[in-house]
């Protein structure tokens, strides 16, 4: 079909999260040495514009909630030119101790690194 599948846009997004977390300055891997995991809840993507097979790609991650339990990451997926959009979404998800495996608050000192990735 020459259509890139529509689930590697969710692959993307979380693709974004991670190069979004390693910008903050704590690498997921860090996160995890800190005892957190980051819990996917809820995921939701809006397709507008198909890929095609080699098509560049374009991820645009923000957060646009970021609480002590619980984070909403943002996302835009755009041509190599960064002019046409082609998927939206966001995912959900709430700070797990990675050891009990039960909702946590989440470090301050992570957290606070979030900040400038707030709209």
């Amino acid at each position: 079909m020459g259509i890139v599948h529509h689930a590697n846009y969710i692959v993307w997004f979380e693709i974004g999260r991670t190069d979004l977390c390693r910008e903050t300055g704590f690498p997921y891997r860090e996160i995890e040495n800190r005892g957190l995991i980051l819990v996917v809840t809820e995921v939701n993507c809006r397709y507008r514009a198909p890929y095609h097979y080699d098509d560049d790609v374009l991820i645009r991650t923000f957060v646009t909630e970021a609480a002590s339990r619980a984070m909403t990451f943002g996302y835009e997926l755009r041509d190599g030119s960064g002019e046409r959009v082609h998927a939206t979404g966001y995912s959900k998800h709430v700070w797990v101790d990675r050891e009990s495996r039960r909702p946590t608050t989440a470090d301050a000192e992570v957290m606070k690194a979030f900040e400038p990735f707030l709209p």
